[in-house]
């Protein structure tokens, strides 16, 4: 993906900041999917999709799947289908347009087709989002920021507002992307039919950190070491009372604990933990031969920190010590590129039987 600045000021000035619209972010850009083709994964069970539609002022939503007559509406209707990166290939490869960003903050990508007029209302997700137009044009209306207290329409998780009052107003074509933090209200309107991709961005909620990490010193936590006071005893002038020393030394006990027993795998293995998954005769990959070169399925998450003198890989929500030898392999699997298999079983045969048990390869095709 192209930026008009660099990264570095992106990041700085931009990320979860304020939007920024990317005029020919992927030139000359063409959807690898047609309408026709969208709706037909639609049809399949085991992928989520959603018919979004506005009646009499009033927005609608319909649950797939979807039947072919499901589509032969009168209104102004949008279909929204989540993670095609990991039912098509070349829909996949745009995951590796963010290659500023870390690989693990990538959710996936949303299609959405909608016809002329047509969109999913004015919204704001909670979720960094790149808006990338891939067939048609879409008009995207920006504006304020809401949070939790903004009053919403109640019903569906579209996160509708009632009142929207535009900023700034962006016309995409095929290639343009629109950059959308978190929070920030917006509404895209199709001209004429209308397909863009959405690739959405993760992070855990910080409850959902706090409990894995207070979970994972937990299970190294002698349930016969107690809160010491010592240090903070004083004289007891008022009966009952629980001081602010008495406050300050519990939280301290807390805190060295958990930094004592923190052995920090706990963001990595929640940072890779898997959603819900396609079933295995559904998916569009299939086991590797382990005959040439290999790269990450479409569904395996991975990622690394250092250890001393090794490393943890992060495998899928698992983690696994290898030696320093996997870096190289590492970082090209986390990239996108391909490895040549037996040189990575050669280099770290522990990572190389973690990524074939967790069907995590797949055979590189791009030759």
């Amino acid at each position: 993906m192209k930026l008009p600045i660099s990264a570095q000021q992106f990041l700085a000035e931009y990320w979860q900041q304020k939007p920024l619209y990317l005029p020919q972010a992927i030139p000359d850009f063409q959807s690898p999917i047609t309408p026709d083709e969208l709706a037909g994964f639609a049809l399949d069970a085991n992928i989520e999709s959603r018919l979004i539609w506005q009646d009499k002022e009033v927005w609608a939503q319909a649950d797939g799947p979807f039947t072919a007559a499901s589509f032969q509406r009168q209104d102004r209707w949008t279909l929204l289908v989540q993670q095609m990166d990991r039912w098509h290939p070349s829909i996949h490869q745009l995951r590796l347009s963010l290659s500023f960003l870390p690989n693990w903050r990538i959710d996936d990508v949303m299609v959405s087709y909608a016809v002329d007029g047509a969109g999913v209302g004015p919204h704001f997700d909670r979720y960094d989002v790149f808006l990338l137009q891939g067939l048609g044009q879409r008009e995207w209306r920006l504006g304020p920021t809401c949070d939790d207290s903004t009053p919403q329409l109640g019903g569906g998780g579209l996160n509708l507002i009632p009142e929207f009052e535009p900023e700034a107003t962006f016309l995409l074509n095929p290639g343009d992307v629109l950059y959308v933090p978190p929070g920030i209200a917006h509404w895209g309107i199709a001209h004429g039919a209308s397909m863009t991709f959405s690739i959405g961005l993760r992070a855990p909620p910080i409850a959902a950190l706090l409990a894995r990490r207070t979970d994972a010193v937990l299970e190294h936590l002698s349930s016969t070491i107690l809160l010491e006071d010592g240090a903070t005893a004083t004289l007891e002038s008022r009966p009952g009372e629980i001081t602010a020393s008495h406050l300050s030394n519990a939280r301290d006990a807390v805190t060295n604990a958990l930094d004592a027993l923190d052995d920090g795998r706990w963001l990595g293995e929640i940072l890779t933990e898997q959603g819900d998954l396609a079933t295995d005769d559904t998916a569009y990959f299939s086991a590797p031969s382990y005959t040439g070169s290999v790269r990450l399925s479409a569904e395996a998450r991975i990622a690394w920190q250092e250890c001393d003198t090794d490393l943890n890989a992060f495998i899928n929500g698992e983690c696994i010590t290898v030696s320093a030898n996997a870096l190289p392999y590492l970082m090209a699997l986390c990239s996108g590129d391909a490895v040549v298999h037996h040189a990575l079983n050669d280099a770290c045969p522990t990572l190389s039987n973690a990524l074939s048990e967790c069907q995590a390869l797949v055979d590189d095709h791009s030759e």
